[in-house]
């Protein structure tokens, strides 16, 4: 085997030299709880937000490197808030995956379409949701190299 084909592109802390920031978004302060024990302790900084308007203010203040966003949440849903970020200049970059509990395909559409980067059901398994938050920084990380 060739040596650039055993080679595995890994997800690597930022440059900044902390852990990977990642802001988690939900209206259900149970549910946030819930998606952190996903996280675990170790590589991964989390910080939460109750809702679209906190989540906008906190990426510009924190400027995290991934946003797992719910998709319905009272006053700013999902895709309102991923549109917000997408649109301000200082959060643009930040790729953001929403958490649905829709199989449809017009969820979908309307994630992509304000500018997601996935989408996952909210009855993933933790293994699930760590392969997206490591596809989506993997990707994040070849654009940024490019």
């Amino acid at each position: 085997m060739a040596d650039h084909e055993a080679d595995e592109i890994e997800v690597l802390p930022p440059e900044r030299g902390e852990k990977t920031r990642v802001l988690l978004v939900d209206d259900h302060p149970l549910f946030l709880r819930y998606l952190a024990h996903f996280f675990g302790r170790g590589e991964y900084e989390l910080v939460t937000a109750e809702g679209g308007e906190k989540a906008v203010e906190q990426a510009r203040q924190l400027q995290p490197d991934l946003i797992i966003l719910d998709l319905e949440m009272p006053g700013l849903d999902g895709i309102e808030t991923c549109r917000i970020l997408r649109a301000d200049e200082t959060t643009r970059g930040i790729p953001v995956i929403i958490l649905t509990a829709s199989e449809s395909l017009e969820v979908n559409r309307k994630a992509f379409g304000a500018g997601a980067q996935a989408t996952v059901l909210k009855s993933m398994s933790r293994e699930q949701l760590l392969n997206v938050v490591e596809i989506t920084l993997n990707s994040k990380k070849i654009a940024d190299s490019r």
